[in-house]
């Protein structure tokens, strides 16, 4: 197969992209190439992996110019100049399916000719597009700022200098700034609620700093404005941990939840979620309620798959693990079969065997959860820990004395070894792993009850950097029942 960026970009198109491709290197007024024609045939003959040991840089050579010695410089040259034309075709074809900046630049080029009534026309159809838009979101002010500007530089145009556009100016002001809002909040609350950085604030940002006490302030002028609603809180929430802007956020998920788009509707349920497990970490179990609810109700909406075409796994488990911490089993059970079908074929299996493997593991049948997740097979990284984990907690339960300290060091390994963990998460999940080995320690001589075990308690209690909290204080619990 030929190394090429050309072809890696090519790869990348779908059969009706290439087909349209193939439509426009044809096109004598796009390509004026005729070896780029003759090259096009030949990918299509190899399309849509070129995995062919004929489609190499010589043969192909050969089959362009028959007769002649390979010379490397000119495929090079062939191969630019498609790579050329497949990124002309993307940029105008990106130009042709966003209806709106096609509007804009037809209308900046109608009102440099002077065509007023064109120009009219096209104005009503750019704003027709904006009107119909469900989200109105920081594109949607950003458009409407754009689409004003256009107006505005056509009246200045063609109209008496005397012309007043002072009402341009002001709405245009509006709407960048109220975009401009909503891109900033929106940044803000992104850095703060990373993987790495849940609900962390510990950067400084002067201007966001200054924008936050001005929304403080001027938050009632821009209460009818659901995108920066939205952002206020989520941004406010992840800064002070409030929860009055939790419920904030919720409100706005129930009440103006089909104002957002697929992406935002997905990402407040995300804010929600991560605040109820900040919450749950923290020792306020109430939230585990919360944190089942709002996963419920994204099921039930149906909004579960977003952009994509399936279930996500991950997502699956989590519904799966947040509706047994909440207690609601006959629910879960429910869930499991009924969206089992909605999850991709990869990961379907796995993640049913280990879905039933958790229902087990509550229902304390041991024997047949680990039956369960012995038929999980898979290299997934998020798959590997959450089973090393799952085998940690059955172990310690079961009194497995041999197979729980032989996990210990296996799970070390494991974090030890998998570079792919980022450093921050490692040192949780080694946390988690330091504390079930104490606890275990303490458990398996049971007449211990002294300093160390309290001291251990208090610890897992204070930890911020800890998954699994709840269940490590569930089981210090027990021990001190136990040795009461």
């Amino acid at each position: 197969m030929i190394s090429s960026k050309a072809i890696d970009l090519v790869l990348t198109f779908s059969e009706e992209e290439f087909r349209k491709f193939g439509l426009y290197v044809n096109s004598p007024y796009f390509n004026n190439e005729n070896i780029q024609v003759k090259f096009y045939t030949i990918l299509k003959k190899y399309y849509p992996n070129f995995e062919n040991r004929n489609f190499e840089k010589e043969k192909v050579f050969a089959k362009l110019y028959p007769g002649k010695k390979y010379n490397d410089g000119v495929m090079r040259n062939i191969l630019s100049g498609m790579l050329g034309l497949a990124e002309e075709f993307l940029t105008i074809q990106n130009l042709q399916e966003n209806e709106f900046n096609s509007k804009i630049s037809l209308m900046r080029e109608l009102s440099d000719r002077r065509m007023e009534k064109l120009f009219e026309k096209a104005e009503i159809e750019a704003q027709d597009i904006l009107d119909k838009r469900e989200a109105k979101n920081d594109s949607y002010y950003y458009d409407s700022y754009l689409l004003l500007s256009e107006q505005r530089s056509n009246k200045l145009k063609h109209k008496s200098s005397l012309y007043n556009t002072e009402l341009f100016l002001t709405e245009m002001s509006n709407n960048l700034t109220i975009s401009f809002l909503i891109n900033i909040l929106k940044s803000s609350t992104h850095m703060a609620n990373t993987n790495l950085r849940m609900f962390q604030f510990d950067y400084n940002v002067s201007l966001v700093n200054e924008l936050e006490l001005y929304l403080d302030k001027e938050s009632e002028k821009y209460k009818d404005i659901t995108y920066i609603q939205y952002y206020y809180n989520a941004f406010k929430l992840a800064k002070t941990k409030e929860e009055k802007y939790f419920f904030a956020l919720k409100l706005i998920a129930d009440s103006d939840y089909e104002k957002l788009t697929i992406s935002e509707k997905g990402s407040i349920f995300t804010l929600l979620t991560n605040y109820c497990y900040y919450k749950i970490n923290k020792g306020e179990i109430s939230f585990r309620k919360e944190h089942f609810l709002i996963y419920k109700e994204k099921i039930e909406r149906g909004d579960y798959k977003g952009e994509m075409h399936f279930l996500s796994h991950i997502q699956y488990l989590n519904v799966v693990i947040t509706g047994l911490d909440a207690g609601e089993i006959t629910w879960v059970e429910g869930f499991i079969e009924r969206y089992k079908s909605e999850l991709d074929n990869i990961n379907m299996e796995n993640t049913y065997n280990f879905s039933h493997a958790l229902v087990n593991y509550y229902h304390k049948n041991y024997n047949e959860a680990l039956n369960r997740a012995a038929n999980v097979k898979t290299d997934d990284l998020s798959y590997k820990h959450q089973l090393k984990s799952f085998y940690l907690k059955i172990y310690y339960d079961m009194d497995e004395t041999e197979s729980f300290y032989s996990h210990v060091d296996s799970y070390k390994h494991f974090l030890t070894n998998e570079k792919h963990i980022p450093a921050a998460t490692r040192d949780v999940l080694a946390n988690y792993v330091l504390f079930t080995k104490k606890l275990f320690d303490i458990k398996q001589n049971k007449t211990e009850k002294d300093f160390e075990f309290f001291k251990i308690k208090k610890e897992i209690a204070e930890n911020t950097l800890l998954v699994n909290k709840q269940w490590l204080l569930e089981k210090a619990e027990a021990i001190e029942k136990l040795t009461g």
